[in-house]
């Protein structure tokens, strides 16, 4: 739907947007499988979108409807060049654990060193995650969200890349020029599909 006002993520957005966040991937098929599935489930989703909106604001590149009923996490190119502390993972260990309960805590790993192998070497801007309030599904949120910054990777000749999570959300990538490229599955579980953007229109 046209007429969608978009824009970038502030830091005074984290807390709503997080909420947002949660309730949209609540049923979300690989989160169900990696994330915990108790009474502290919505908490740890929370904590878990709020951490990930406030670590990639850095590179200015999320963004949300004016209601904030949508959000979008991009990461850039450059992203990918800088290194990760060493003991990163050790000390993230408690926060994940917070995330996925102790049973869930090696699938958790698992599922981002999946994703991390399947991931494109070629420079590319990386849809982390897109997220609706089931309230506002079927309004043209996410398509909202998906032009406007793809709109200026076509402008800038860049490629994009994501890993979808639920088939329901295939036909909307496929819409917006993603092409299913591979496949990731979750052992024992659901599968993500990766899906690669070429820009529709390149500089010259």
């Amino acid at each position: 739907m046209p007429g969608i006002p978009v824009r970038k993520v502030e830091k005074r957005d984290i807390p709503q947007l997080s909420e947002v966040l949660a309730l949209a991937f609540d049923d979300d098929p690989a989160m169900k499988w990696a994330t915990r599935e108790d009474a502290k489930r919505l908490d740890a989703l929370r904590d878990l979108y709020s951490f990930s909106i406030e670590g990639d604001l850095r590179y200015g590149e999320e963004t949300a409807t004016e209601d904030l009923r949508a959000c979008a996490v991009w990461v850039p190119p450059e992203a990918r060049e800088e290194k990760t502390p060493p003991l990163y993972t050790l000390r993230m260990l408690p926060r994940y654990i917070r995330w996925t309960g102790i049973g869930k805590l090696g699938r958790w790993l698992q599922f981002y060193e999946l994703c991390e192998e399947k991931r494109p070497r070629e420079p590319h801007f990386y849809l982390d995650f897109i997220g609706v309030h089931p309230e506002k599904h079927g309004q043209g949120y996410a398509s909202a969200l998906l032009r406007h910054t793809l709109t200026r990777l076509d402008a800038e000749g860049t490629p994009a890349y994501l890993e979808s999570s639920n088939p329901r959300n295939n036909p909307l990538y496929q819409r917006h020029g993603f092409m299913i490229t591979d496949e990731i599955h979750l052992p024992d579980g659901p599968t993500l599909w990766c899906m690669w953007r070429k820009p529709r229109h390149t500089t010259t």
